[in-house]
């Protein structure tokens, strides 16, 4: 079987992570060899939208000039890959399997214009530079080999001037008597505790291979050469999407794995190539692996895209197998907290928290915060100050401040509380402080644009996103990470409809499917539009470790009182996190009390409390009664129920016709819908009193300072 650049040249550029910078160098490698060179400044420049003609002959003329060693300064990682079936073949004929492998690349000037349309279609995701490699591995028993590709897009986020750190990894590894694997391996992500899983290899294994390189992802093929795919899986901690390709040389089997990390933090999508590059429907070649969905659409069979679940694996053997499944997730009978001698101390929590935070500060490059203005974030930013303070004091010279960014209309509840929290904190001595304001006029005009980005036609997803664009836009000016308040709802019962559960054991219930969800709703939205401005945020409150701990909980701490949410007292929503950080953090500083206590927001609305019916409104002007009428008709599949649904759903079809079913809804249009109690507080269209969402600034009497 052949590999053509007609096939996987949407594949080369997709990258899991990126930063705000164009491109500005390139590696390739082919047929197992390195050739490097660099981008010239034309295509440095490169934007949506520029012809690739003007700068393909700039392309061109770089391809021998050798790379200065240093010129690649780069980490953080993204993932493409692609192998051929040789699985479930049942011919050894290459000619009746399609053509599919990506093979000499540069052959010709129509595959260099290729390769680079794709390239400036989805550089937002790694606009660092670039490796691509491909080859063959071992064969199956008609004798047939696997050709393979990968490319890989990285961020300078650790190890930044390593060059053996760029990946696709090639590495060799003998593992017994005549035995060698030859592993091939793309990862997207943060290994958190990349160092740990290596010395424990060479303490408990007596592994006696060296790290080439100290990026946190090269851990991966040392696991997985000695270990396997699931057992790897399931050891890293981190947020990770990633594909190892493997030959074993004693006996020439092959391997194909791929995995995502536990709660989906990093996507991975898959789906079986169009034979021959055609448009027959029944057509299969080999498997495609990409981030998103753009990079596939025209290359796979759109019904056989599959969006890899959070804490699952794929291998062309089994399938899919869920890897991540604890026993609090997925046994409603788990009650730790009824045993006699089960306690969990609030110095306990607080600790493993401070952990989540620490570890994910791993970087060498400056990064910031997402200061909301709600609970989550405040308890984030009073507990990563302290830290961040200490880490400046070990680098030594000049205090850098910490960046925070907050989205908001002007005057909105969550602008009001991001600053009272900045001033409880120091205020400008030790933060620079940046509020992107919009108004409702621009809102209408980045839809196209985030669902594009987003890849799907969820409606109160898509609102969420909207402020999030804004807030991603600006903080992609000065950082290349930040840290969110992301997933503390979904472990603490943090959302307003939580008040009409009867009993504890529907709160714990409603937060294991909610969490479940997390993957294909928050963040999804967090990790695409972060990555649309090519920026890495992570998410502290999902530490897994945490979540367990938290989850051991008896759930009645986290049951929210009506009339508390009313009053705007204790035992609303969130009432055990807000307790456990009323005391002053390791500086002294506390939360101040009126943004510790404020009532929970959904992020399309804690950022001003018009723009969404403005919205709605400007869109049902934009669809027809007739067009809705035809709904049924024209979306058999997830058929949209309003106009502010058929109007997202009518771009989505635009860019992704074919792969509706990839999309996860909530049941019922909308997270409150699905669960066991029945709430009215939520309907499709959103939360029905807004003035449920900010009284806990304007009423209470120790007011917030704001300019």
């Amino acid at each position: 079987m052949k590999f053509s650049i007609q096939h996987f040249s949407s594949f080369v550029l997709l990258a899991l992570s990126g930063h705000q910078e164009t491109a500005n160098a390139f590696s390739t490698a082919t047929s197992n060899s390195k050739n490097t060179f660099g981008l010239s400044n034309s295509l440095n420049n490169f934007q949506v939208g520029n012809s690739i003609d003007k700068t393909l002959t700039s392309f061109q003329s770089t391809i021998s000039r050798k790379q200065d060693k240093n010129e690649l300064h780069r980490l953080m990682c993204g993932l493409v890959a692609a192998i051929d079936d040789i699985w479930t073949s049942s011919s050894s004929d290459e000619s009746s399997k399609g053509d599919i492998a990506l093979l000499n690349c540069y052959e010709d000037n129509a595959e260099n214009k290729q390769l680079l349309e794709t390239t400036n279609i989805l550089y937002h995701r790694g606009p660092d530079g670039m490796t691509v490699a491909s080859g063959a591995l071992g064969h199956n028993d008609s004798g047939e080999e696997a050709r393979w590709a990968m490319g890989h897009t990285r961020l300078s986020i650790v190890d930044p001037n390593n060059r053996n750190a760029d990946m696709p990894f090639q590495m060799d590894f003998k593992v017994g008597e005549n035995e060698i694997k030859k592993i091939k391996l793309a990862v997207n992500g943060e290994i958190y505790n990349h160092e740990k899983v290596y010395s424990d290899m060479v303490k408990d294994d007596d592994w006696s291979h060296d790290r080439i390189s100290a990026s946190d992802c090269e851990v991966v093929a040392h696991h997985f050469a000695k270990h396997g795919g699931p057992a790897t899986a399931k050891k890293l901690d981190g947020m990770f999407a990633f594909v190892v390709f493997e030959e074993n040389t004693k006996d020439g089997s092959v391997k194909a794995f791929a995995a995502r990390d536990p709660v989906g933090i990093k996507p991975l999508y898959y789906g079986r190539a169009i034979e021959g590059h055609t448009e027959e429907k029944n057509a299969a070649g080999g498997f495609i692996f990409s981030s998103e969905l753009k990079a596939l659409v025209g290359h796979v069979e759109p019904s056989s895209v599959v969006a890899i679940p959070p804490g699952h694996y794929w291998t062309p053997e089994e399938g899919l197998v869920c890897y991540h499944n604890p026993e609090w997730l997925r046994n409603e009978d788990h009650t730790p907290w009824e045993a006699e001698d089960h306690q969990v101390t609030d110095d306990e929590i607080r600790e493993a928290f401070t952990a989540a935070i620490e570890k994910r500060m791993m970087a060498d490059v400056d990064y910031g915060f997402f200061l909301s203005g709600g609970v989550d974030s405040a308890v984030v930013s009073n507990v990563l100050m302290p830290l961040y303070k200490k880490a400046q004091e070990k680098l030594g010279g000049e205090f850098r401040r910490l960046p925070t960014f907050t989205v908001g209309m002007k005057n909105s509840p969550d602008v009001m509380a991001a600053k009272a929290v900045v001033e409880q904190l120091g205020g400008d001595k030790y933060i620079d402080h940046k509020i992107r304001y919009f108004t409702p006029d621009e809102v209408f005009d980045t839809i196209p644009k985030i669902i594009y980005h987003m890849e799907t036609y969820e409606a109160e997803l898509i609102r969420s996103c909207i402020p999030n664009w804004f807030l991603a836009e600006h903080a992609a000016k000065d950082v290349k990470m930040v840290l969110t308040g992301e997933g503390s709802d979904e472990i603490f019962a943090g959302y307003l409809y939580f008040q009409d559960a009867e009993n504890p054991a529907q709160v714990q219930n409603e937060l294991r499917r909610i969490y479940n969800m997390l993957g294909n709703a928050n963040l999804h939205r967090t990790d695409r539009m972060t990555m649309a401005h090519s920026l890495e945020a992570r998410v502290p409150f999902l530490d897994t470790e945490f979540t367990k701990l938290i989850m051991s909980v008896d759930p009645a701490k986290k049951i929210v009182d009506k009339e508390a949410v009313k009053n705007n007292s204790r035992g609303r929503e969130k009432t055990m996190l807000r307790e456990l950080y009323e005391q002053p953090n390791a500086d002294g500083e506390t939360i101040p009390e009126p943004v510790l206590w404020r009532a929970k927001a959904m992020q399309c609305e804690g950022v001003g409390e018009d723009w969404v019916s403005i919205l709605q409104a400007k869109l049902a002007t934009l669809v027809s009664d007739e067009e809705m009428e035809a709904a049924a008709e024209n979306f058999p599949i997830n058929t949209p129920q309003t106009k502010e649904e058929l109007y997202y759903r009518r771009i989505y079809e635009e860019n992704f016709h074919g792969m509706e079913h990839v999309v996860k809804l909530w049941p019922g249009g909308g997270r409150a819908m699905g669960a066991e109690w029945k709430s009215d507080m939520y309907t499709r269209e959103g939360l029905q009193n807004v003035d449920l969402l900010s009284h806990s600034l304007q009423e209470e009497k120790t007011p917030v300072a704001v300019e």
